[in-house]
């Protein structure tokens, strides 16, 4: 048993660090910012079906759009190509990405709890972080006379955990004491991973010790049948 009292311990500092380890190697898909979750691309106002929009990366490494479309023609079978391209004059795609859709996949009334996204996937954008793109969808030649619309879009990056993490501690919110929630932050997250490391060890201390409690009352036991036999 003396051999393994520092097992707990060691088992403890080595789960922590292997935390902080898979917070620098471990990639998450992280949705960028807007208003509503989402970026609009429908004219509302004006009732105008629109085939394109704009959505801003805050990370490296974009790779991901999911798009709200309607279509009214649920027999058919839309061919369409997603167009990506920075958001500044003359520039050429960056990605395409060609769809093949049944019109039932997108119709233009979508269930109130329905998930009314299509999502696609492309080679990541490495320097993507700040960056603006427009993103528009073209029908192919038999869809010419059909309407699509792009209702909305989401935008996402696969990154590393910390740089979420570096993110939210950046963009604390609190005014003036701002620097105070980032310092408070930093603790709670020194805190999980303390507390993370405790939890480990103590479970391992337990494992070590039922063997002996278990031991200790079976000789109990034994030594209280031979005094009731004596």
């Amino acid at each position: 048993m003396k051999r393994t009292r520092g097992l707990p311990l060691a088992v403890g500092v080595v789960g922590a660090a292997l935390l902080v380890v898979a917070g620098t190697v471990w990639r998450v898909e992280v949705r960028h910012s807007a208003p509503y979750g989402f970026s609009k691309t429908i004219d509302f106002g004006r009732a105008i079906a629109v085939r394109g929009g704009y959505v801003t990366a805050n990370f490296d490494d974009f790779d991901r759009l999911d798009l709200d479309l309607r279509s009214y023609s649920p027999d058919a079978t839309y061919d369409l190509t997603v167009h990506i391209r920075p958001a500044v004059p003359g520039a050429a795609d960056v990605r395409t990405v060609r769809l093949d859709l049944p019109g039932s996949r997108i119709p233009a009334a979508k269930g109130t709890f329905a998930d009314p996204f299509v999502t696609v996937r492309f080679p990541a954008l490495a320097d993507s972080a700040g960056r603006t793109y427009y993103v528009w969808v073209d029908p192919g030649i038999r869809n010419r006379d059909e309407v699509v619309a792009l209702w909305s879009i989401k935008s996402y990056s696969r990154v590393p955990a910390w740089q979420v993490v570096s993110a939210f501690v950046d963009g604390a919110p609190g005014g003036r004491a701002r620097g105070t929630v980032r310092v408070a932050l930093i603790l709670l997250l020194g805190g999980l991973v303390f507390s993370s490391g405790w939890f480990l060890s103590r479970v391992v201390a337990a494992s070590l010790s039922a063997p002996d409690e278990l031991n200790e009352r079976l000789m109990r036991w034994h030594r209280h049948e031979t005094d009731g036999i004596q």
